[in-house]
């Protein structure tokens, strides 16, 4: 007897849709029991898991899993969840990465009766990816080598410019100074004098810009080291003070402060840094006045305001302003290492402290030096 119409056309349907799911190569589509066992297996399947209908139905769908998986419980939880994507094992043992969806079967009832997995190979989608990220990082990583070449010659064209000017004065001072000598009578004492006062000038010069390439090297090598004892910070200002005013004209440099304002620091490193802001200070506000002042905002904290009333940064340039070997076009023009600022804030920072500028809207920069005054970090009572 002849099945009712609709009864046969729903088992040519099933007939239908279970010759698609059986045909389809690319991506593995099967069932499991509740309990986790492989119930049916189709061609993509066997595609991508490299197993045989006949070699699979009946054993449990961990297999599918490397080891660290099954350790960590990802089978059992997968059938909790909807999975995802992640490392699987073909047949052979070998690896691909799979993304897949694992979806509950019930009853009219609400009776789980099984699952729908489906799986599809992504291994070189990923391993396009992978490349991609690669090529990426490796192009990067070439940018930023090609900016550090850079960088760095630009650099040493400038130490060697900078280098070579002093080393060319002192030659011409002592040339001057052997003239004189040598010449018949008498020296003369006063214009041999003013000689080697710029002899000492130029040394002093070429020592700074040594010491400032050597600790550049040394903060590089994380060699920097600090030397605590107890400084008077307003003493240390105050003859930073009247070391610049020797070089500056009378009354441009003005200095308020405490008699006294005791903090543990290194005192030439304090000292190299605000001889590093005052000189900048003087060389970019050449005509303006120059303020110093020391201050302790609370009991736990030492600060240097630095002020100037030069013509200020340019905004576009601030962001670099304490970058190492960074220089704004007016510093390519009045020289200089680009060093000063970028060995300030690492010194401050040395010493759990902070150096920042800021850009008052009626023109000039103020440099703001902050420091703890217990000192050394490792030394203090919650370290």
């Amino acid at each position: 007897m002849a099945a009712p119409p609709d009864v046969e056309a729903l088992r040519q349907s099933e007939e239908r849709f279970s010759l698609l799911v059986a045909s389809v190569r690319d991506y593995a589509i099967f069932l499991l029991d509740p309990a986790g066992h492989v119930a049916s297996w189709n061609e993509g399947a066997e595609r991508i898991k490299g197993y045989r209908a006949a070699e699979i139905l009946g054993r449990h769908f961990s297999v599918f899993y490397p080891p660290e998986a099954i350790a960590t419980g990802v089978p059992a939880a997968a059938l909790r969840a909807a999975e995802g994507e992640g490392w699987r094992l073909r047949r052979d043992g070998s690896r691909f990465w799979a993304d897949a969806v694992l979806t509950a079967l019930r009853d009219e009832t609400g009776t789980l009766v099984g699952y729908a997995k489906v799986t599809r190979d992504l291994t070189e989608r990923r391993r396009a990816e992978e490349e991609r990220v690669v090529l990426a990082t490796e192009r990067a990583a070439r940018r930023a080598a090609e900016a550090a070449l850079r960088e760095r010659e630009a650099f040493l064209a400038a130490a060697a410019h900078e280098l070579r000017t002093p080393l060319t004065s002192l030659r011409g001072f002592v040339q001057l100074l052997g003239r004189e000598l040598r010449r018949a009578g008498p020296p003369d004492r006063e214009r041999a004098a003013r000689t080697l006062a710029r002899v000492e000038q130029q040394t002093d010069r070429l020592g700074r810009l040594i010491a400032r390439l050597l600790d550049t090297a040394r903060l590089d090598a994380d060699r920097l080291e600090l030397e605590w004892d107890d400084v008077d910070l307003a003493a240390l200002a105050a003859d930073a003070v009247r070391a610049a005013e020797l070089g500056a004209d009378a009354g441009r440099l003005g200095f308020t402060g405490p008699s006294a304002l005791p903090l543990r620091a290194d005192a030439l490193r304090l000292e190299q840094v605000l001889v590093n802001l005052l000189d900048n200070a003087l060389k970019y506000a050449p005509e303006g006045p120059i303020a110093v002042e020391v201050d302790a905002p609370d009991a736990a904290t030492a600060r240097v305001r630095v002020r100037d009333r030069g013509p200020g940064v340019p905004p576009e340039h601030r962001a670099r302003l304490f970058e190492r070997f960074a220089q704004v076009p007016q510093d390519e023009r009045r020289g200089g290492l680009g060093l000063g600022l970028y060995l300030s804030r690492q010194i401050a920072e040395r010493h759990g402290g902070r150096l920042e500028a800021a850009f008052p809207p009626e023109g000039g920069t103020c440099f703001t030096l902050t420091l703890p005054r217990r000192g050394d970090p490792a030394a203090a009572p919650d370290a």
